[in-house]
């Protein structure tokens, strides 16, 4: 139903202006796209051209439940009971677009690095237990990804959310996933730097 409703919404923004090409999406992704048309043939995606800094054309498709507007006008619409209103999600978007543009969480990497090249060099390099090496980073990335921004230091950052508890969600929500993200970075790269000076490492 919702889909059916996005793809009503969307035709009558592409008859009405062909100008407007900032698409935002739900998870707080935006793309300028030069050219935008429908994909599939009941209309349920839709394939956006973005130009890239060095004048390249990038193809993108989009499912349409995915976009929360095309330009200024709104294509999520609540279907069913239990689903954030128009303005809520307005908040949740918002928030997503601030952490995903301010919140840089660099030290998820370097303590993904950090625990994944010590584990290796100690658990591999100098005991030759590599499973113990390889746990330790798995047990510390299922370990924080439960960690999230503090309401404290979004509010901190941004006092007039600070009633709104849609945009902090959407905050914490963003912020969760590039703290999840950035620490599966480094924790790779740690491991793999670990390994290979392990690897260098004469036998007792």
């Amino acid at each position: 139903m919702r889909c059916i409703i996005s793809i009503i919404i969307a035709l009558l923004i592409c008859v009405a202006t062909l100008a407007q090409t900032k698409f935002s999406l739900l998870d707080g992704t935006q793309y300028n796209a030069k050219e935008y048309t429908f994909f599939n043939d009941n209309g349920s995606s839709m394939e956006i051209k973005i130009e890239k800094k060095n004048g390249k054309i990038k193809n993108k498709f989009i499912d349409i439940n995915e976009i929360w507007s095309i330009g200024d006008s709104i294509l999520y619409v609540p279907t069913q009971e239990g689903e954030y209103s128009v303005e809520d999600m307005r908040s949740v978007v918002l928030g997503k677009q601030t952490a995903k543009s301010e919140f840089n969480a660099w030290w998820a990497c370097a303590g993904g690095f950090a625990v994944g090249a010590g584990s290796m060099l100690y658990f591999y390099g100098r005991l030759r237990r590599p499973m113990i090496g390889l746990a330790v980073p798995i047990a510390y990335a299922t370990g924080i990804s439960f960690t999230r921004p503090t309401k404290r230091g979004i509010i901190k950052r941004h006092p007039e959310y600070r009633d709104n508890e849609y945009f902090v969600y959407g905050y914490q929500n963003k912020g969760n996933r590039k703290i999840f993200t950035n620490t599966i970075i480094g924790t790779l790269s740690g491991l793999l730097v670990g390994g290979l000076v392990s690897m260098a490492i004469p036998a007792k």
